[in-house]
């Protein structure tokens, strides 16, 4: 026999005689099963429910109020300095500033009642006196919007016909 075929026959003899525990002696051991309070996972927790509280109050201090410019004025200081998006008419006569150009001061009025605009961001190609637009920003003191956006109702030109005022030969 051999050098390498007694060795062999050795490690096999001395396997054979050995438990199954001793043969798995340096595999790494178990953690002992844990008792007591889990403190990952409770400061998990606490931090998830700290996240969804500021989300939240940070939505609540972000909410917009829509009114039309009657109920808005009629308002009064209890809206100056919040969100507001003011629904309105752009009166005649009252558009103060360049087409095109930055910044812009006008009326928007419903019901009789008027209100100021300030806009510092050019206007819709859209925008005209006698159309309606919504107007997004903050109220200042005086009752001037400060708007930061400004929607422009579409005309009734851009609407379709109703259906059934189309020809119905004018499909073939």
């Amino acid at each position: 026999m051999t050098d390498a075929q007694k060795d062999y026959e050795v490690r096999r003899q001395r396997l054979a005689s050995l438990d199954d525990e001793d043969l798995y002696d340096d595999a790494p051991k178990r953690a002992p099963e844990r008792t007591g309070t889990n403190w990952g996972l409770l400061i998990g927790i606490l931090v998830a429910f700290v996240a969804i509280a500021f989300i939240v109050f940070d939505g609540l201090e972000a909410e917009t109020y829509f009114f039309s410019v009657d109920q808005a004025v009629e308002k009064g200081e209890g809206i100056y300095g919040k969100h507001v998006r003011v629904k309105g008419v752009v009166e005649t006569g009252t558009i103060d500033g360049t087409a095109g150009e930055l910044g812009h001061r006008f009326k928007i009025s419903e019901q009789g009642v008027s209100m100021s605009v300030v806009y510092a961001k050019a206007l819709p190609d859209t925008f005209q006196e006698g159309v309606e637009v919504v107007a997004h920003g903050r109220l200042d003191d005086q009752g001037t919007l400060h708007a930061d956006e400004i929607l422009v109702k579409c005309p009734s030109r851009y609407e379709g016909q109703p259906p059934t005022a189309l020809d119905p030969q004018a499909s073939l």
